[in-house]
């Protein structure tokens, strides 16, 4: 079961904004969106215990799901949300329309303040990887928000961790969360060996090796502060000063470094794969 943010220190409007993101996953799944793979800060929360909240969802999903289908289904499941969070004036507008890509964004009134929240929904249409990495899993929310479990689909470990390094070693990209999670995951764990052997041309894997140190190192303890604190607890927060924050880069580098020394010597060619050599493919098989 998933640990209630105020359990854990988080604020009255944190706990409001988590109980609207687990109610719009339910609903959404509810209304039969099960073409949908749930990745990101909402699946490590919901599937691995994560302690961190997010402040948006994302899902990938197949190729034939149509816009119009999203469309259909993305905006009733979010007001549907914010009403039954207790959460007043939900308004829902489409901040992206891309053949790729949709989002939308969820601002909702606290009624106990009258504060404006709000919270982002987006859904890529980039394909997903083999069907052996994506599971079906049984959500418990907090008894606090008197949800009912609800199932649903999101990447196994392998692939969260295989998505995660991909989006680390993404140009322009410094997220401090892609490493905080990339911990959590090796912590439980998680190993993305097995999909990029299937998957990933070798000459990408040790072209993206080379890049594990530099794009670590580049995501420094100010943009954690700027960035990560906010969404993790309290304590947490107190604790994650410069030195643990250079621990648990460290860490991180080491395992990334590790599962691509494994995986390359077992990994095909380009050629074997009919990939382009000079093509980076995605390191989460998609």
């Amino acid at each position: 079961m998933i640990t209630a943010p105020g359990t854990l220190g988080f604020s009255d409007e944190a706990a409001l904004k988590d109980r609207c993101q687990l109610q719009f996953l339910s609903q959404l799944m509810r209304q039969g969106a099960d073409r949908f793979v749930l990745k990101g800060g909402l699946a490590m929360r919901a599937l691995f215990a994560s302690a961190r909240l997010t402040k948006d969802v994302d899902f990938d999903c197949e190729d034939s799901v149509s816009v119009q289908s999203m469309k259909n289904q993305l905006p009733r499941a979010l007001e549907q949300a914010a009403r039954l969070s207790g959460l007043t004036r939900p308004a829902v507008h489409q901040t992206k329309d891309g053949d790729r890509a949709c989002r939308w964004r969820l601002d909702v009134t606290l009624p106990a303040t009258g504060r404006q929240v709000s919270y982002d929904v987006e859904i890529s249409r980039c394909g997903l990887p083999p069907p052996a990495y994506i599971s079906t899993q049984t959500v418990r929310a907090p008894l606090e928000y008197r949800m009912t479990p609800f199932v649903v689909r999101a990447y196994t470990a392998t692939a969260m961790a295989a998505g995660k390094v991909n989006a680390l070693l993404s140009v322009n990209r410094s997220v401090p969360r892609d490493v905080y999670d990339l911990y959590d995951l090796q912590q439980h764990g998680a190993d993305p060996t097995p999909l990029w052997v299937e998957s990933v041309p070798r000459e990408v894997l040790a072209r993206k090796r080379a890049l594990v140190l530099e794009h670590v190192l580049g995501i420094g303890h100010d943009l954690v502060v700027s960035e990560l604190q906010t969404y993790l607890p309290p304590a947490e927060r107190a604790a994650l000063d410069e030195a643990r924050w250079d621990e648990m880069r460290t860490a991180v580098a080491e395992a990334v470094d590790r599962w691509f020394a494994a995986a390359i010597p077992r990994a095909r060619t380009s050629e074997a794969l009919g990939h382009d050599a000079e093509d980076n493919a995605d390191l989460a098989g998609r």
